[in-house]
Parts: structure tokens; sequence; C-alpha cells
């Protein structure tokens, strides 16, 4: 299973960056990161979706991407 994950500066709320990992079970998915070095701040906000199909997503599974390359790969953030 893939789960793309969102994390948030802990202190404004901001989107800082997503990633997609795959895991076994949804609940493993902060570890994975974790373990991939993969959490952008010590004190994140994370949140976690799991994808249907993660081909149809035009990210790389196990890499982080900024908030500034999801701007420029489409993705409207807040």
């Amino acid at each position: 299973m893939h789960v793309f994950m969102s994390f948030a500066d802990a202190h404004t709320g901001k989107n800082i960056g997503c990633c997609i990992v795959e895991v076994d079970e949804a609940e493993q998915a902060n570890a994975k990161c974790a373990e991939l070095g993969l959490m952008p701040n010590r004190c994140n906000h994370a949140k976690g979706y799991v994808l249907e199909n993660a081909a149809d997503e035009p990210m790389e599974v196990n890499r982080f991407y900024t908030k500034d390359e999801l701007i420029e790969m489409g993705y409207e953030l807040g």
C-alpha cells in the first residue's frame, strides 16, 4: 500500500513538503518516513492519505518533495 504524507510547519501549520511511502499498513507511514529520513523537521505535523493507485501520481515513491517542487508539478498548496 502507498500513503501520501503531507508535512506542515509545527508553528504555522503551512505545508512544507510531501512524499509517498510504501508500507504494509497505513499506521506505519510516519515510522517509514523517519526511517528513510524523509521528515523535514523534528516536530512536524504530518497527515497521511492512503492512495488507491500511486501510479496516478507524478511523484516518486520514498522521495521528499519540497513545497516549491510540488507547486512546479502543478499541486495547489495552502
